[in-house]
């Protein structure tokens, strides 16, 4: 092979080596620029951002993480406001407050055959408590041989759909089957308080059913067990011997305003009797046990759910 051969070959090897070098070096300036990017894109802030509704303190808007992932902030999942649960009497869980006249609210079961039943459609019944009598004119179980007692369906109820309490009571200002709201203001008429604050907001309407010796602005509710008052032979005539409680204030005052006790008297005396046990238990549980508590009322329509059980509209 002659020397000029050697050396074209030789420069055919150093030019290939040459670019072999030379793609090498460039390949490796350009790695080192995207890793260069790489590290700058890596600057935008992962925490600590400003925004909307962001749990510790990011915000909403769109951020990339240095891992590469894109998320949004969340809303805040503590300290926020919103409506309350277990049962904790809030703005959102009351119906709008009413304006009116100062009132309050005492409690009864004597038994007897409501005055309005003498004059109007409003029922007595036999002493089952539950088959109406259609004699106007029959005679008070309250009174000797009489044999017209108070029905159990005037015990009241709570009725979830509208957030109101029903039921019946005495009260003198007004004539038979005029219906009240009464809205609770937390406070109690004299007496223990028991009560009285945890149904504050609350809302109840009563349709008058019977006039009694009672106060001017005092609702006197119809709830078994709440003493029967100056009627004192009613319930023992209907009942036979069972346990009223006080004369006034019934199961409540003979348990010196112990819940606990109360809820145990509405099941021992009642036990058989399922409406008059379900009235008593309202009074233990939406009630609170209050013992006369204050309230603002004003006079209303009367709903449908208090006419279907005493058959007048007031």
């Amino acid at each position: 092979m002659s020397l000029r051969v050697c050396t074209n070959r030789l420069s055919s090897l150093l030019r290939i080596a040459w670019v072999f070098t030379a793609a090498t070096i460039s390949a490796g300036c350009g790695a080192s620029g995207s890793a260069k990017a790489s590290e700058q894109q890596g600057n935008l802030p992962t925490g600590g951002s400003t925004g909307n509704d962001a749990t510790g303190g990011a915000s909403g808007a769109v951020v990339k993480n240095v891992g590469g992932t894109t998320n949004r902030g969340t809303r805040a999942t503590g300290g926020s406001t919103g409506s309350a649960t277990g049962g904790t009497a809030t703005s959102s869980s009351l119906n709008p407050a009413i304006t009116g006249s100062q009132g309050y609210a005492t409690r009864y079961w004597d038994c007897c055959k409501p005055s309005c039943s003498w004059s109007t459609a409003v029922p007595a019944c036999q002493k089952d408590g539950t088959t109406h009598i259609s004699d106007r004119n029959a005679v008070s179980g309250c009174d000797s041989g009489g044999s017209a007692y108070e029905c159990d369906d005037f015990a009241p109820w709570y009725d979830a759909s509208t957030n109101l309490s029903y039921g019946f009571a005495a009260y003198n200002a007004s004539g038979c089957g005029i219906c009240y709201e009464l809205q609770f203001t937390g406070e109690s008429n004299g007496g223990a308080a028991t009560g009285a604050a945890a149904i504050k907001g609350k809302q109840m309407i009563v349709q008058v059913i019977n006039i009694g010796n009672i106060a001017s602005g005092q609702f006197d509710l119809l709830i078994p067990g709440g003493g029967v008052g100056e009627k004192t032979a009613g319930c023992t005539a209907q009942w036979g011997s069972v346990d009223l409680g006080v004369t006034y204030g019934g199961l409540l005052s003979e348990c010196n305003n112990d819940a606990v006790c109360m809820a145990g008297k509405c099941q021992s005396v009642f036990g058989s009797k399922p409406t008059l046990l379900a009235g008593c238990n309202w009074f233990t549980g939406w009630f609170s046990s209050a013992d006369n508590p204050a309230v603002v009322y004003k006079q209303v329509s009367c709903p449908a759910q208090i006419t279907a059980k005493s058959g007048i509209s007031g």
